[in-house]
């Protein structure tokens, strides 16, 4: 089993392409976990971490960071006392929330906010920056604008970019599985609670793009169908 999980499914890394790539963990450190193979019942136990930018699963073997490359492989993952399962080909937290079971794919997206020059302003784009918290057990870090500068290197000016959520929601009705990302995504597929549902999104001023807002959401809908 130890040959089938290195040799097949994982490939190492170089130096350069570990300093190349860009990644935002969901945890602020490598966490022991266990990854479960399909028709492989017994656990492989590595330290472990996902990036949700990449959508890419981490672990190490030794001192070597190897990357998992073949996710659709994995029954269940568990680390840091969270439980992830394959939903769609997407990797999914399984999480408790209001007396319900809902899967999320936690992603987050890089968005161009423009270029900042030297005396302050900033071309294509305002520069926002959002105080707001991601909310997640599995992600303690704020949702904030990051820079980088020019190739040029003269510090001229700088690209501003702002890291945003960008997550899939899974969830039963009826036993029938919903997949979503957006709010209109849920009028549609709810046309007749769309109506009350759009009032209290307005009410609320809640956004899919807030993980705990969104979650609010898909509750109230299911209470909606009760």
């Amino acid at each position: 089993m130890r040959r089938f999980l290195t040799v097949i499914l994982l490939s190492a890394l170089t130096g350069f392409s570990l300093l190349a790539q860009q990644r935002f963990y969901l945890f602020s450190e490598f966490k022991p976990g266990e990854i479960t193979f399909k028709g492989y019942p017994r656990p492989e136990r590595v330290l472990m971490n996902i990036d949700a930018l990449g959508q890419r699963i981490f672990y190490y073997q030794g001192e070597t960071l190897m990357e998992l490359t073949n996710a659709s492989m994995i029954d269940t993952l568990k680390v840091n006392g969270l439980k992830f399962v394959m939903k769609d080909g997407l990797l999914c937290e399984q999480m408790a929330w209001q007396n319900d079971t809902v899967y999320v794919n936690w992603k987050f997206k890089n968005v161009n906010k423009g270029s900042k020059g030297a005396l302050g302003f900033t071309t294509q784009a305002k520069v926002e920056v959002l105080h707001s918290y991601e909310f997640t057990p599995a992600t303690p870090f704020p949702v904030t604008d990051w820079n980088r500068y020019s190739e040029d290197g003269d510090g001229a000016s700088v690209e501003v970019w702002q890291r945003k959520s960008d997550n899939t929601y899974f969830f039963y009705v009826d036993r029938k599985e919903y997949k979503v990302k957006r709010l209109k995504e849920l009028y549609a597929a709810f046309p007749l609670q769309a109506p009350e549902l759009k009032a209290y999104v307005k009410e609320k001023k809640y956004t899919m793009e807030n993980a705990q807002e969104a979650l609010t959401v898909i509750a109230y809908l299911k209470s909606l169908l009760k």
